[in-house]
């Protein structure tokens, strides 16, 4: 799931556990350019992604969201995939 978000135009915002890349788990963070963490959850909704803000997490330092990977089944990924391309041709980095 990370790699889809990346391949379309997502960053991740936590990527390190003090110095050590961070691991795959249940959850990742990511960020969007030139949205803040809710213009970013209130966009992904429409494309039926959901979210919660890093806000609500306790992050101080950072905008983005929280994307949970425990609830999403393999067969879900070309459908996520999906919708990510549609949500970067439709809100492009310039």
């Amino acid at each position: 799931m990370k790699e889809m978000f990346i391949s379309n135009g997502f960053s991740i915002v936590y990527d390190r556990d003090i110095d050590k890349p961070l691991a795959d788990g249940f959850y990742f963070t990511i960020s969007y350019p030139g949205m803040s963490g809710g213009e970013l959850l209130q966009e992904l909704l429409a494309y039926g992604i959901a979210a919660i803000t890093l806000n609500i997490c306790g992050s101080e330092r950072h905008e983005g969201l929280r994307a949970c990977v425990s609830q999403v089944r393999k067969k879900q990924l070309p459908l996520l995939e999906e919708r990510l391309k549609l949500f970067r041709e439709n809100n492009p980095v310039n």
